[in-house]
């Protein structure tokens, strides 16, 4: 199954040294993790969006926190699926003019209830009806999100130190206090303001409640289900809108994050990332035993 998906991204496994395919993630490996199919919350909205939403008006693209395949979903989408009355629209225009947009008009990594109808994002926001956006909630493994923001924090800040090997990081237990369990606590800044958390484990908990007490229509799935079953996940969320799937389903092995951005540099490809979720090892790469 591994060898599958990285056939349908073109990845040439002659093109792999013998270390790479050595840490290659077998698919009982995967299914330990994250089961043997992908999950996918807010399927029983879909029928209601495409209800009140006229298809020249529809739109749909991802959310998330930071480090939760944003980027991934949407290159996914933009390549895979198309909403053809978008091509007439009159009230949004993508490149493409597909219906596949980058982020909401609030902002991707925004909360929605402080953001939605209350934020305009800088990029692809202006002028776009907010109520008519249909967002796919990223969500990765806590664990593998925090070693993610070890990584490239953006605009997450807490006490930690980094090295190439892990250490030091995410630091949820601050290491000078010893007769007690004192939470490390973090910030983040949003457009609209600064949130305060008790921890880094506490910014993934209260950002995706937040996310979770909306009504409005939604999906929700996982990092690791749109790594591991693409196809599948994209066609659901393409059909949710309306939208016309591709024949032939096309992934992407480059980093989604390839924009020429300092911040990106050094986000994992296909190979990489498999490599890295996949293996049930790197779970807890970073974590002393307090943290853990």
């Amino acid at each position: 199954r591994i060898t599958a998906i990285l056939k349908s991204a073109h990845v040439n496994l002659r093109d792999l040294d013998a270390t790479t395919i050595s840490q290659l993630p077998t698919w009982e490996n995967v299914i330990s993790q994250y089961g043997d199919h992908p999950i996918l919350y807010g399927l029983e909205t879909c029928q209601t969006y495409r209800a009140t939403t006229a298809p020249a008006d529809r739109m749909i693209g991802p959310a998330g926190m930071f480090n939760t395949g944003t980027n991934l979903f949407f290159q996914l989408m933009n390549q895979n699926c198309y909403i053809p009355e978008a091509a007439q629209s009159t009230t949004h225009e993508e490149k493409r003019r597909n219906g596949v947009r980058f982020q909401p008009p609030w902002g991707k990594h925004n909360p929605p209830a402080t953001h939605r109808y209350k934020n305009v994002a800088k990029v692809f926001g202006v002028g776009i009806n907010q109520t008519a956006f249909f967002p796919v909630v990223m969500i990765k493994d806590p664990y593998g999100w925090m070693g993610s923001e070890c990584r490239h924090n953006y605009q997450t800040w807490w006490e930690h130190d980094y090295t190439d090997d892990g250490n030091g990081c995410p630091n949820l237990v601050n290491k000078r206090v010893l007769e007690r369990v004192e939470p490390v606590e973090a910030m983040v800044h949003f457009p609209l303001e600064w949130v305060y958390y008790e921890s880094l484990i506490d910014v993934w908990n209260k950002w995706y409640e937040e996310y979770e007490e909306q009504t409005f229509p939604m999906l929700h799935t996982r990092f690791e289900d749109l790594l591991f079953h693409g196809e599948e996940v994209t066609k659901l969320a393409c059909d949710c809108v309306g939208g016309v799937f591709a024949r032939k389903f096309q992934y992407i092995e480059g980093s989604a994050k390839e924009n020429g951005m300092p911040i990106h540099e050094g986000a994992n490809g296909l190979v990489n990332a498999m490599v890295q979720y996949g293996n049930p090892r790197n779970r807890l790469n970073g974590m002393t035993d307090r943290d853990r």
